[in-house]
């Protein structure tokens, strides 16, 4: 359920927002309006599955010190693709709902691996 809340689109409105105060520090060659309204869609489209949280923490990444492109200008595929590697821990915990694992039993439940089990599962390790 939590997965399904998460995953839920954003609003096209503040997408596009969102979108806009991301590239208004880039410089802009006076780009007409029409063709302007054109790229806008291009965004809208390339983002409108994804969550606003996801295409907020991408945008924010884009301009941060850990990604060494921030000074060019991203394209929709650029924080297309960000948003997937924000929606990772989104898309194991379905995996892991759908797999029947809830994560529930306790360590000291489970079975114990002996030393030895352990070298021969693991060789080159010691």
């Amino acid at each position: 359920m939590i997965a399904a809340q998460l995953s839920r689109p954003g609003n096209p409105v503040r997408t596009m927002a969102r979108v806009g105060a991301l590239l208004t520090p880039y410089f802009d060659k006076e780009t007409p309006r029409a063709l302007r309204e054109i790229e806008m869609e291009d965004w809208a489209v390339a983002l409108a599955d994804f969550p606003y949280w996801a295409i907020e923490r991408a945008a924010k990444w884009w301009k941060s010190a850990d990604n060494p492109q921030r000074r060019k200008r991203p394209l929709e595929g650029d924080i297309a693709e960000r948003c997937r590697i924000e929606m990772r821990a989104v898309r194991a915990a379905r995996v892991r709902a759908r797999s029947g694992w809830a994560g529930t039993e306790a360590p000291e439940d489970r079975e114990r691996c002996s030393p030895e089990a352990a070298a021969r599962a693991m060789p080159g390790r010691s």
